[in-house]
This record gives structure tokens, sequence and C-alpha cells, in this order.
């Protein structure tokens, strides 16, 4: 019997490579945009982009995540090009009445965040990259559906190099600052909304049927609440920092978040595509049971590695690609990343809530989450300041995880408890050895202290491995899976 642990680690490096590649664009941006603009112009850019976000959600309403079902439901190849069609045709109607308020509405959304009507025209083009980038997002999801992964790589890529060269050409050549991010954004899903939107129906017609949109819309409405409220989390603190320290302040905190949010992007992401469906597949299964939950361990170490890592590297990190004026944002950086380690380890309770169908909870949860960290930034930004932004982060994620994983407990008994235990005994060598790292590193930049930071992390990973929170019969497993890895012939 193949090893399940073994597979799940396969196909998660997979997925992992696969995100990398659909979000380079924005990795390789930051540093451009961290050189170019100023923490206020950063703080600009980030209030709108929440603002966008919020906007993309309401556009969508869960369509993308219900089109996958709806097309499904359907067995004959001419209700699926229905099903096609009457959601592209819907979706567009839905961006033509955003683009048709976009104006206004931009005016509106400048005024009641930065007091003027300046950046109307700034977030009217973010709302048309909006619009578009919903479009774009269908066509995606109409393709993996088909299991043509070559074409939505070629699509990825395309997006990467529209956005890069445009921003490119905008902010180092043109000067454009803020308004030409988000003027490339706008051109570049524009552009690929249209030439997808034209290749789909093409390929499947113009058949429309009521029926089938309000199915979809039916199906796509219970993902618009959480989403909506985890977007309303980034909003609030994003809001508050700016009426209680300023937008230049507001640039600051959303870099640090920005490079903190890789670890969820690229690690904790890539991981729950395959180890929550191996999760539910394994229901009652004792032994595949046992090693997803080996797996979710071993990729808590992974993570916190990575969070050490970062938090220990952020000096270098923020001396290569931004200017001085973000280091303010220094000593937040272990409670950010923290916070998306918290963030990971929620996913254990979450994915159990998931499996089990008790997901009406956690809209409450994430406005729990909201409440609580809220609260703690209105408290903490006047005395303390960005450090204040960042506890108030760190505290919503630890009300999130403790809500969520009593709740799974208490309504999906069946599924394994969080090791709490096992947690600490991965976080606690952390900590130590962040501590370390500021008492022997402080934030210079130097080279020898820098090698010397990736030793201490990966001396970190092997202490954890042969820690407290791993047996025998764990680090057994993990031997066994590497050389199952390095004996299996490597297909192209």
């Amino acid at each position: 019997m193949a090893l399940e642990a073994g597979t799940i680690i396969k196909h998660g490096w997979m997925f992992m490579v696969a995100n990398v590649v659909n979000r380079a664009a924005g990795l390789l941006l930051l540093p451009l945009y961290a050189k170019v603009l100023s923490p206020a112009e950063f703080g600009i850019y980030a209030l709108i982009g929440v603002v966008g976000d919020i906007v993309a959600v309401m556009l969508m309403i869960g369509m993308i995540n219900a089109f996958t079902v709806v097309y499904f439901e359907h067995p004959d190849d001419r209700g699926r090009s229905r099903v096609v069609s009457t959601t592209m045709i819907g979706l567009w109607a839905a961006a033509l009445a955003l683009l048709a308020v976009a104006l206004p509405a931009g005016w509106g959304a400048s005024h009641l965040l930065f007091g003027t009507a300046d950046q109307g025209p700034i977030i009217a083009f973010a709302f048309a990259g909006i619009a578009f980038s919903a479009v774009f997002e269908l066509a995606l999801a109409y393709y993996r559906v088909h299991k043509r992964s070559g074409t939505c790589l070629l699509i990825s890529v395309g997006k990467a190099v529209g956005l890069i060269g445009l921003n490119l050409s905008f902010l180092l050549v043109m000067d454009l600052g803020v308004s030409g991010i988000f003027l490339a954004n706008a051109i570049t899903f524009v552009g690929l909304g249209i030439v997808l939107t034209f290749a789909i129906l093409g390929a499947n017609g113009l058949g429309f049927s009521f029926g089938i949109l309000k199915r979809v819309s039916v199906l796509g409405l219970p993902f618009m609440p959480q989403t909506m409220l985890d977007m309303g989390n980034q909003f609030a603190m994003r809001y508050l920092v700016n009426l209680l320290m300023g937008v230049a302040a507001v640039g600051v905190l959303s870099f640090g978040l920005r490079l903190s949010t890789m670890l969820y992007m690229f690690l904790t992401a890539s991981f729950l595509q395959i180890w929550s469906v191996s999760r539910i597949e394994a229901q009652d299964n004792t032994a595949g049971r046992d090693q997803s939950e080996f797996v979710f361990y071993l990729f808590v170490v992974l993570l916190s590695a990575a969070a050490l890592g970062m938090a220990l590297t952020a000096p270098e990190v923020l001396w290569l690609i931004a200017s001085s004026e973000y280091d303010t944002v220094l000593p937040c950086m272990p409670l950010l990343v923290l916070a998306y380690v918290v963030h990971g380890v929620r996913m254990h309770a979450e994915v159990g809530l998931v499996k089990t169908k008790k997901v009406g909870v956690l809209p409450a949860i994430s406005l729990g989450g909201l409440a609580v960290g809220t609260l703690v930034m209105a408290v903490t930004l006047g005395p303390l300041g960005l450090m204040g932004g960042a506890i108030g982060v760190l505290a919503r994620e630890l009300v999130m995880l403790v809500a969520t994983e009593l709740l799974c407990r208490r309504l999906s008994p069946a599924e394994p408890p969080l090791g709490v235990g096992r947690v600490l005994g991965i976080l606690a060598p952390c900590a130590i050895a962040y501590l370390a790292g500021l008492a022997l590193f402080g934030f210079e930049v130097n080279p020898t202290y820098a090698a010397a930071k990736v030793g201490l992390t990966m001396l970190f990973a092997v202490l954890a491995l042969f820690g407290p929170s791993f047996g025998k019969s764990d680090r057994a497993m993990l031997f066994r899976m590497i050389g199952r890895f390095l004996r299996r012939p490597q297909t192209a």
C-alpha cells in the first residue's frame, strides 16, 4: 500500500510550485513598489487594494466556486456548455454594471478613506481591473474543469508578463505612482478578459438560462459572508491605523503584512489544497487519519521554520527590496509572521468543520476575530504605535484559533483534536531561536550574520523534528517517506 503521507507531501509540493507561478507577479513587483513608493503612497495602495478586494467578493458572490459544482451537475456537453456561457454572460453583466458606477463610486470611496475626492480616478481604475479579474478567474476555472493545465499555465504567465511589464513602464519610466499600479492591473485584466471570453464563448456558444444563473448564484451566496468578514478584518485594521496614525503608518504595516502573507500564499494555501482532500477522503480510516495528522505537524514545523527565517532575515530583506523608510516595521515582524503560523494551525479545526459540513459557524468566528482584533488595536495603537497594530493582528488570529477548535470539538467530536502540546513543542523552540538571534545579531545587516541566521533556522527545524512533538514512529515514517521519494523514478 502506498504511503498516504508521502502522497500528500508529493502533491503538496506540486501545488506549491503552481501557486508560486500564479503569484509570481505580486512577489516580483513587491520590491519595485517598496523602492518606488513612499510609505504614505504604499498606504494609499494598500487601502485602495483592500476596498477592491471587498468589491470583488460582492461582484462574484461566490460564482467561481459554484460554477464547478453546477458544471458537473449536467452530464451532457450541451448542458455544460450552457452553464459556461450563462455564467460568463452573468459575470460580464455584473462587470459592466461595476464599470458604469466606477467613477462615482471611486469618488465616494476616496472621501471615505482620505477625506477628499483626489483618489477617485485611481479607485475607478482599480474597480475596472477588479471587474475583469473576475472574468479572468472564471476562465481559469473553466480550463481547470477541462484539465487543461498547460492552458492555465500559459494564461498565468501572460498575466504575470503583462502586470510586470506595465508596472515597470508606468512606475519607472512614466513615474505614475499608485495610479500606475491600478492602471497596469486594469489594462492587463481587461485585455485578458476580452480575449478569454471570445475563446470560451467561441467554444461553447451563446446559450443562456436564467435557471442556471439562479442556481449558480444561490450556491455561491454561502461563500460570501466569511470572505466578506475576512476582507472586513483587513479593511478595519488599515482604516483604524489610518485614522489614528496616518496613511504612512498604513503603508509600513501593510508592507510587513505583505511579506508575512507569503507564508500563507506559498505554504499554507498549497498544503491545504492536498491535505484537506486527503483528510476528507480518509474518513474514519485510522491509519490514513494518523498519517494525515503526522503530515499536519510536519507542516507546522516547515511553516514555523519559514516564519523564523523570515523574522530573523527581515533586516536583510528590507535592505534588499525596500527603502530605509520601511525599517520601523522590523520590530513588528515576529508578531506578524507568528500570526500567519497561528492561521495555518487554525486550518486543522477548520478543515474538520468543512468535512462534517458545519461551515455555518465560520462567519461567526470571523466576526469574533474582527471585533477582538479591532478592539485590541484601538487600545494599543496609541501607546505602542505600529507594534499595537501587530498585536491586534496576532490577537485576532489567536481568538479565531481558539474559537474554531472549541466549536470543532463540540460540533464534530469524531474529528481528531488539535495536539496543543505538540504545537507548543514546536513553537517554543522557535521563539527561543528568534530571541537568541535577536540578542546575537539585532537588526544589523551583515553577510556573516545572514548565514548564521539561516543556520539557526535549520538548527531549529532539526531540534523540532527530534523534540517531544514527534515520537520514534513519526521519525521512522519521515525517513521511510524520504527513502521512497529518493528511490522513486521521477517523470518529466
